[in-house]
């Protein structure tokens, strides 16, 4: 009896707008991240204690880099993953990051063309191999301010 095969090595990527403000990045982040981890319920690490005995919970074992892109290739890696049944692509547009509630986020979104021509960030994953070719050619989001 042959066992199971084991499911293809997931790779989760954030992509920032590249002139996006460094605050504006780190609230992307957390959206698409509480996102992305609910969606493909990514696993949690067993807590842990440090020497003094403090308690720390566990994090998100997948790690995600943080890479930068321009508007126009958010715009295309975007449709690109969503045409590619094996990826998954949560975006933050300008209009969701304008909206002070859901409920004005999803009526403006519905009264919006082509609102993946303005995208804040993006989170593609998927199998490994599909999200590295997809994203490879993209820096580090903040390597030129190093």
């Amino acid at each position: 009896m042959s066992s199971p095969a084991a499911p293809p090595a997931q790779r989760v990527v954030l992509v920032v707008r590249e002139d996006l403000p460094v605050g504006q990045a780190v609230n992307a982040g957390t959206v698409l991240g509480a996102s992305v981890g609910s969606l493909l319920e990514l696993p949690l690490g067993a807590g842990g204690a440090d020497a003094s005995g403090t308690s720390y919970g566990g994090i998100v074992t997948t790690p995600v880099p943080v890479l930068a892109a321009g508007e126009k290739e958010l715009t295309r890696l975007f449709r690109a993953a969503n045409i590619d049944e094996r990826l998954v692509a949560l975006s933050l547009t300008e209009t969701a990051r304008r909206a002070r509630t859901y409920e004005v986020y999803l009526a403006s979104l519905a009264d919006t063309d082509e609102a993946d021509l303005d995208i804040a960030a993006l989170i593609v994953a998927g199998p490994r191999n599909r999200v590295t070719r997809a994203t490879k050619h993209l820096p580090l989001f903040g390597a030129d301010s190093a």
